[in-house]
């Protein structure tokens, strides 16, 4: 018999083409970051457990165990962790099931920080199915990560979960046995769903089909353009390559000089604006880049659900003359990497020059908790903080663009576009990588810290900062 799972139906809120191939389990393979977000799911779970002591834990048992053990815990009128209910060929594993009277409370469980529109449908595709298999429903809440918590000393699970009652929204949704049935004839369909491009493809996740889905449009389609309102606007109405597009449609200046460079195949430069923001850059110049892990419960006293910990860096000085300096640091042990990081580069950031970034809001973020959390060294932070200089700009705002950024100004994609090198020779070649091979390896012991593997981290941070590097002479010749 076909059954639709509770992550089945949620699969298919986001895309029916997702859900026949989950159904198949015929997905790509788990990231690394997911995986990571899996496992903060998880730790968050036995905190919340915590607060139900004397409930039944079923999160072991799967299949018919699953519900057999849920009837006895029932029927004993217990507290239940992942209670499991079918009804016909609808089945929920709930996180927690709470007996109040006749009646049970139903909660969901969720390592975000705060209640998201997803987490509705869930609940209500719960509550639907305990209701036909003849329970009352007293109220539906989730469970979330309470922010604002500052972990000191032993984590406190009072403080650290929040909890909000969303029986009412809940109640509000009056469409889960139309959608059920559909993605239940979805499942059954031998032929596979059509392609559909659709916003759900980045909400509330994106989807695991995307690459491939996406990978079908044409090289020059209107998605790479930045307003997205305008561009989805097109999609939909059958404008899917640029060339499409009316002349009579007013584009911003970014997306024109998008939808110019791939017209034309050449790339787009404003010199004025280039020499403009080059005039901003102040000598030497202090190339930096954090890499940072974070955690749903935080594991180091002054830190918070999901703060951005620094355990590495790079930094290039570029002189004006042309020679270089490099220094980094990468965090060796458990303990918190934050004090040792600060006080080794306060050495080495020193002086009056630029302090250049790329995307200056992770790092201007990063470093303002640094202050927070250390004010005696709040002072030389702010000072530094005062200095940063954002080289995405000539890219965020399109003043240079090549056809291969596909619309992205990201590092990843402006290095090789001006520069002609990349990452792609790295063992570790993207940051979300970098981080949880450093969390899994010296945090968690998941997998051996060898010295391959910290040249590996410092080789893709040290590449950061160095590209920084060549992306300013590019600039440079540039503008001459």
């Amino acid at each position: 018999m076909v059954t639709l799972s509770k992550s089945a139906y949620m699969k298919g809120q986001q895309c029916q083409r997702l859900l026949w191939f989950a159904d198949r389990k015929q997905l790509p393979e788990v990231s690394l970051a997911d995986q990571h977000k899996f496992d903060q799911g998880h730790d968050f779970e036995k905190h919340v457990y915590l607060l139900f002591p004397k409930a039944v834990d079923l999160s072991g048992t799967r299949g018919k165990e699953n519900i057999k053990k849920t009837q006895e815990a029932i029927k004993k009128k217990k507290t239940i962790f992942e209670a499991g209910v079918q009804f016909e060929n609808l089945f929920v594993r709930s996180d927690i099931f709470e007996p109040v009277g006749d009646k049970w409370n139903l909660y969901e469980i969720k390592s975000t920080t705060e209640v998201k529109k997803q987490h509705i449908p869930d609940l209500a595709f719960q509550k639907y199915v305990l209701e036909k298999a003849g329970f009352k429903i007293n109220k539906c809440f989730v469970i979330f990560l309470n922010k604002e918590y500052v972990k000191k000393g032993k984590i406190k699970a009072k403080e650290l979960i929040s909890k909000e009652d969303v029986t009412e929204k809940v109640g509000m949704i009056d469409d889960i046995e139309e959608n059920a049935q559909e993605y239940l004839e979805t499942i059954k369909d031998e032929c596979e769903p059509p392609i559909k491009i659709t916003v759900n493809c980045n909400k509330p996740y994106p989807c695991a089909l995307k690459e491939h889905c996406w990978g079908t449009l044409p090289t020059n389609n209107v998605l790479h353009l930045t307003n997205w309102r305008q561009y989805w606007k097109f999609f939909h109405s059958g404008i899917i390559d640029m060339k499409e597009i009316p002349k009579t449609e007013k584009l911003n200046s970014k997306d024109e000089n998008i939808k110019k460079a791939h017209l034309s195949c050449k790339i787009v430069v404003d010199k004025e604006a280039i020499k403009h923001f080059m005039n901003t850059l102040k000598f030497p110049l202090y190339h930096f880049d954090f890499e940072t892990f974070d955690t749903a419960v935080p594991i180091y006293d002054k830190s918070r659900p999901y703060q951005k910990i620094p355990f590495q860096y790079s930094l290039h000085i570029q002189h004006e003359e042309g020679n270089l300096e490099h220094f980094e640091y990468l965090a060796d042990g458990k303990e918190d990497p934050r004090l040792k990081l600060l006080e080794q580069l306060k050495g080495e950031i020193e002086g009056k020059g630029s302090v250049v970034v790329f995307n200056k809001s992770f790092e201007v973020m990063v470093l303002t908790k640094l202050a927070e959390d250390f004010p005696e060294h709040a002072e030389w932070i702010n000072k530094v903080l005062g200095r940063i200089v954002d080289l995405a700009i000539p890219f965020q705002n399109f003043h240079y663009y090549c056809p291969t950024q596909k619309g992205k100004y990201s590092i990843k994609k402006v290095l090789p576009a001006i520069t002609g090198k990349g990452y792609e020779n790295l063992e570790i070649n993207n940051g979300g990588d970098a981080s949880i091979m450093y969390f899994n390896s010296h945090i968690k012991n998941k997998e051996e810290v060898h010295d391959k593997l910290r040249q590996d981290l410092l080789n893709y941070c040290g590449l950061d900062t160095e590209g920084m590097v060549w992306i300013v002479d590019e600039l440079k010749k540039l503008v001459k």
